[in-house]
């Protein structure tokens, strides 16, 4: 069972800045929803702002002692051109500050160079930011991984790291993600495959923080994709997706200090149900594992209907620490058991000539808590497979046991909606009463507009409204 956040009212929300203010308004109107304020930067936000340029497949993370919020997207930088590829626009916050800051253009596009995607970590006040870019925009022949370090304070950038390349006569770079240690140095992976965009090989690259080290293959030999990078703990943990031709896999790896250790599968070969979108998360000595994992194939033998499952370490990913394929193997929001339970089954689409990419599958992103629970959001459509209402949904835990994980129901984020997809999220500080705060940032299609890139949180009632009651004009 799905519940939204708040119960839809009839009227218009009006969020007063004064206590004063508040109660002068509600004496007139009669209608006030009272609760603590913690400031504005867990409400709502358009961040990107742009009415006809198209924004698009958003980043967050959130700086260790939960002081800073940083979202990253890519931003047509003409219109028509496509939101997936253009400028690396980034905005950022503090808990203590005075709300959100102005873009700060990472990377600036034109025809002559684009940016396809971009990612971003944060340590203390420094923003890392990783991103692809095609070089021409429209038929590169060179494809680059590029780094640059933002400082949030200033909205300042130092200069742009070249970490990998391909000439594109031979491969091709469209994904990237980038994780930061505790001594504030990048660890980037991402997925070259043949210039037809096949045959993918895991790559990793890391920085002491003044040279880069060598390009290392994580995974090589197969049809690899997908990547996603933690670090906590002392290791680096990656996830990705592989093809091969007994069906799809969801594999894991970590590295400490002496290398890499052994491959993990944590989803056998599936022929026809096929799992995707791994996203990784660790912390506190454990480490967490999302996909999203096809239910119901359409008539064209592509996904209908989607499962969204984790599998979890409680010794920092270690051999052997994964449990049991069978029984630790469990639903995201539920903790049913994948093989014996009722799951929740949700809509979504695999049709490559369907939505654009930002709706496929369900796309699921995670993060961790100090305490090491897990915090999840996800897209799907409440239609039904219908493709008219995809919202953004999230669950979270801040208690459970060494077998098992207490979620909350899952919701759907501020208020739901339409057209909403690819979301990411990250976790601030728990509440004196604790309450777990999370951090929210989306793609949404308002009416008005062309794609924007959105901030919501899980504390619309954290806050004082007014509702204004509808009035009806007399003939």
């Amino acid at each position: 069972m799905v519940l939204g956040w708040r119960e839809r009212r009839r009227g218009v929300a009006i969020v007063l800045t004064a206590a004063g203010a508040a109660a002068a308004v509600a004496s007139m109107l009669g209608v006030v929803a009272m609760a603590r304020p913690l400031g504005f930067v867990h409400m709502q936000s358009n961040l990107s702002q742009t009415l006809t340029l198209a924004s698009g497949r958003p980043d967050l993370a959130v700086s260790p002692n939960g002081e800073h919020v940083a979202v990253v997207w890519t931003e047509e930088y003409l219109p028509g051109r496509g939101y997936h590829r253009g400028h690396v626009f980034l905005r950022a916050v503090s808990e203590t500050g005075g709300g959100w800051g102005d873009k700060v253009t990472v990377f600036s596009a034109s025809d002559s160079a684009c940016a396809r995607h971009a990612a971003v970590a944060v340590s203390g006040t420094v923003a890392h930011v990783a991103y692809v870019v095609f070089d021409t925009c429209r038929d590169p022949q060179w494809i680059r991984v590029r780094y640059r370090a933002c400082h949030l304070t200033t909205g300042e950038c130092d200069e742009s790291q070249e970490v990998a390349s391909v000439d594109t006569d031979y491969n091709t770079i469209t994904w990237v993600d980038i994780a930061v240690d505790n001594e504030e140095h990048p660890h980037v992976v991402w997925a070259r495959y043949d210039a037809n965009g096949r045959y993918g090989v895991i790559r990793y690259r890391t920085s002491d923080g003044t040279t880069w080290g060598e390009k290392l293959n994580v995974r090589s030999g197969f049809d690899s994709g997908s990547p996603a990078i933690a670090w906590a703990d002392g290791y680096v943990h990656v996830v990705w997706e592989e093809v091969q031709s007994a069906g799809h896999q969801i594999w894991y790896r970590r590295r400490d200090p002496s290398g890499w250790g052994p491959f993990e599968y944590l989803c056998t070969q599936q022929p026809t149900f096929l799992p995707g979108n791994p996203d990784v998360a660790a912390g506190n000595g454990t480490v967490f594992v999302v996909w999203d994992w096809c239910y119901a194939l359409g008539d064209d033998s592509y996904c209908e209907r989607y499962d969204l499952v984790y599998r979890r370490s409680n010794d920092s990913g270690a051999p052997d620490s994964w449990g049991d394929y069978a029984n630790d193997t469990r639903e995201v929001g539920t903790d049913y058991k994948y093989y014996g339970s009722e799951l929740t089954h949700y809509s979504s689409t695999g049709d490559p000539e369907g939505p654009d990419e930002s709706f496929l599958d369900l796309q699921p992103s995670i993060v961790l808590n100090r305490n090491g629970w897990p915090a999840v959001v996800w897209h799907a459509d409440r239609d039904g497979g219908e493709g008219t209402d995809y919202t953004v949904f999230v669950t979270y835990a801040t208690t459970g046991t060494q077998d098992a994980v207490s979620w909350i129901t899952p919701t759907v984020v501020g208020w739901g909606g339409t057209n909403q997809s690819a979301a990411t999220v990250g976790v601030g500080e728990p509440g004196v009463d604790g309450e777990q705060h999370l951090h929210v940032a989306y793609m949404k299609k308002p009416t008005t507009s062309a794609r924007e890139v959105y901030y919501d949180s899980n504390e619309y009632d954290e806050y004082v409204h007014i509702f204004l009651p509808v009035v009806e004009r007399g003939n």
